[in-house]
């Protein structure tokens, strides 16, 4: 019945069906919306209670009959744990550690199909037909299943058909794995195992606890939309828990305000090792109008990457995405894969503990900006936070980002050092802030790296990949106004042996001056990467023929962030209220002159100041008391000179339209030195073109 410009409101409340609409079209500026009512809480539940008796199985483990089978386990709104070996699980975080959650075969003996490893002497019953998940070394994991074994043997073989070449290149020791499937893996408090032939399900809950008087939950759908031929159809304010939403050839939609707690899981309990059924929003064709959007959005917990789109014109912006793919099995090594969606704005997200190698597999055209990006590829090898292969170079923007604490590199440009393969081209990555990463690293010809700052890496800070290294040419390439640790055409040799190919001046590198980084930014240790005063940076830097961006004094500064700016970007998605406060919360050794920044609230137009010593006084303080200090349209608050080590506290009340949502109450010590933060005015001089970087933020 529903029509352009009509709305479906749902109720509080859980809605258990999946709801499928083909052939629904809104319009333009009249679309067809699902939406919560304001302020009722409507769920969206792939879940189905178990509400049949548990009985004592034995080992303090309980087992149940179930009319129907289940997929995925919930205890009190929280999923337990697969029964596995090596076990691991959410609670601990030990489901992202490799060195606890996986096990590593043993040279001796071990081959491409058997593995062998001392542990395995203590599982006294057999593992074949237990699955077995193994990555191949690489970015490939896969599922399959054993084939020989005996009780209490040290070696397994498993089956190698139908699992890919790229399976079985690379070293044997690299194959990190973990089995799944057998009852007699169910040792640990909160896992569980469902056996699908005799429709029994086994758990072991936390000790003293009987599951009688827990709320369980089984996952028995995978999607609760199923969006088919449709346009402009709108999902507003939902609740999705144990499922997810499926977009197929379907454009002009949205899905806005929602969030996704367990979305995607695996059916590796029901012995099925294929593909997870995860969230898409797709078109037939890569190059095929999509124009669909996923804004405002939380992706939480779950098996399986968090999204996939194609088509052109698609947006993710202002998303929070986290513990995303424990197993890695789905296709390829990625997290968020928009490889075949072309010119989609990957725009103010945060993005944080993956599993899979690649955390964001860019398309072409893709422009990918103030996002702040961590803790990736946690239980694959190789990859990086932001890949952009040979096809999807050309024309792509990768701007205003953070990407930090990872074991992967944080952006890179790839292609194949096979010769006679295609170079990637034409690609532009300026003003990224990357710490603690691998590496900066690109290869391919005839691109623009410009204004970023990269240091504390694992290998070398901003690597331009030169002939002279690995045939990586570069020869037409612009590397200019950087700041790392050490800028080379190698991964690990140093620049002076390995210079950057093509064109590269006007960057600063620490071991080139034989000076600390940090003799040259403000607080780097404490998120203020902006020069400091009278430092090398202060207008060192030079324009780019044909790409202008915005810079003040008499040249641009060198690295991503301008002396004397009255904003400070901050990348990552924006909260109801003020977040991501610099200093951070609970920083020491603050510097005496430092100036406080913040992530402004979502929408908000201002933000009310207060600070002072009192932690009880600032949080209770209104705009009529002292610790009130102003009401700030941009993020920099400057308190004046501090005292030295002394605790501080401060406050922030993002202020939307005639709503002021009240902020937490953060803290930071200080130190006994100064940022050499005195910054005098300078003239703003603007050289954007079409490509501002605070003045386009500013305009949205």
């Amino acid at each position: 019945m529903l029509g352009p410009g009509d709305t479906c409101y749902l109720r509080e409340g859980r809605y258990a069906e999946t709801v499928r609409l083909e052939g629904l079209k809104g319009r333009e500026g009249s679309p067809v919306v699902f939406a919560a009512v304001a302020g009722e809480k409507a769920v969206l539940d792939g879940s189905l209670p178990i509400a049949s008796r548990w009985t004592h199985y034995r080992d303090g483990i309980y087992r149940t009959r179930l009319d129907l089978d289940v997929w995925q386990l919930f205890v009190d709104g929280g999923s337990a744990c697969s029964a596995r070996w090596p076990n691991g699980n959410w609670d601990d975080g030990s489901v992202w550690d490799k060195s606890r959650s996986l096990a590593w075969p043993e040279k001796a003996g071990s081959s491409f199909g058997t593995h062998y490893n001392a542990a395995l002497r203590n599982l006294e019953f057999s593992l074949v037909g237990a699955i077995i998940v193994v990555n191949s070394g690489s970015f490939r994991t896969c599922a399959s299943r054993v084939t020989r074994h005996h009780p209490a043997s040290d070696h397994f073989a498993y089956d190698t058909k139908g699992v890919g070449r790229h399976f079985g290149t690379y070293p044997v020791p690299r194959h990190g794995y973990f089995l799944e499937g057998k009852l007699g893996l169910l040792d640990a408090e909160n896992e569980w195992f469902y056996d699908p032939c005799e429709s029994t399900l086994y758990y072991k809950p936390p000790k003293g606890r009987n599951p009688n008087d827990l709320e369980i939950r089984g996952k028995a759908r995978a999607y609760a939309f199923e969006v088919v031929n449709s346009t402009h159809v709108h999902l507003v304010g939902l609740q999705f828990f144990g499922t997810t939403f499926r977009f197929t050839d379907s454009t002009d939609c949205v899905v806005q305000d929602c969030r996704l707690l367990y979305p995607s899981y695996s059916r590796r309990m029901l012995n099925d090792p294929g593909p997870i059924e995860i969230t898409k929003m797709t078109v037939a064709g890569e190059f095929d109008r999509a124009h669909n959007v996923v804004r405002n959005c939380t992706f939480a917990y779950l098996d399986g990457p968090a999204l996939e789109m194609t088509g052109v014109g698609n947006r993710i912006e202002n998303c929070y995405i986290h513990d995303v793919d424990y197993s890695c099995t789905y296709k390829g090594g990625w997290s968020l894969n928009m490889v075949g969606a072309p010119e989609l704005v990957f725009r103010r997200n945060t993005v944080h503990t993956t599993g899979a190698s690649e955390l964001l597999k860019a398309g072409a055209r893709n422009l990918i900006e103030l996002n702040d990006l961590s803790r990736s590829g946690l239980l694959q090898n190789d990859g990086a936070m932001i890949q952009i292969s040979v096809k999807q170079q050309e024309g792509s923007i990768t701007r205003c980002n953070w990407v930090h604490d990872s074991v992967k590199l944080g952006i890179r440009f790839d292609n194949s050092n096979k010769p006679g393969s295609p170079w990637g081209r034409g690609g532009r990555v300026h003003h990224n802030v990357a710490w603690r990463t691998q590496r900066l690293f690109f290869k391919g010809d005839e691109h623009f790296i410009h204004n970023n700052l990269s240091f504390d890496s694992a290998l070398n800070d901003l690597i331009v990949s030169s002939d002279l290294a690995t045939n990586g040419r570069n020869f037409r390439t612009v590397t200019r106004n950087n700041v790392a640790g050490a800028l080379s055409g190698h991964r690990t040799r140093p620049g002076r042996d390995f210079p950057l190919p093509g064109s590269a001046d006007h960057n600063w590198a620490s071991d080139v001056t034989a000076r600390d980084i940090r003799t040259q930014l403000r607080d780097p240790d404490n998120l203020d990467f902006r020069p400091r005063a009278g430092s090398d940076l202060v207008d060192g830097g030079a324009l780019m023929d044909g790409y202008p961006f915005r810079y003040l004094g008499k040249a641009p500064d060198i690295g991503p962030y301008e002396y004397g700016d009255t904003e400070y970007w901050i990348p990552g998605r924006q909260r109801p209220g003020a977040s991501r406060p610099v200093p951070p919360d609970g920083a020491t050794g603050v510097k005496l002159d430092a100036d406080l920044m913040w992530l402004g609230g979502y929408r908000a137009g201002r933000h009310d100041v207060y600070f002072g010593l009192d932690r009880a006084a600032v949080q209770a303080a209104t705009r009529h008391a002292p610790a009130y200090r102003k009401t700030r349209a941009n993020n920099i608050f400057t308190p004046g000179l501090l005292q030295s080590n002394t605790t501080y506290y401060w406050r922030l009340d993002a202020v939307r339209g005639a709503s002021v949502i009240k902020g937490h109450v953060w803290s930071f010590t200080t130190g006994s030195d100064l940022g050499n933060g005195s910054q005098a005015a300078r003239q703003r001089r603007d050289c954007t073109g079409d490509d501002g970087i605070l003045a386009k933020e500013q305009a949205e």
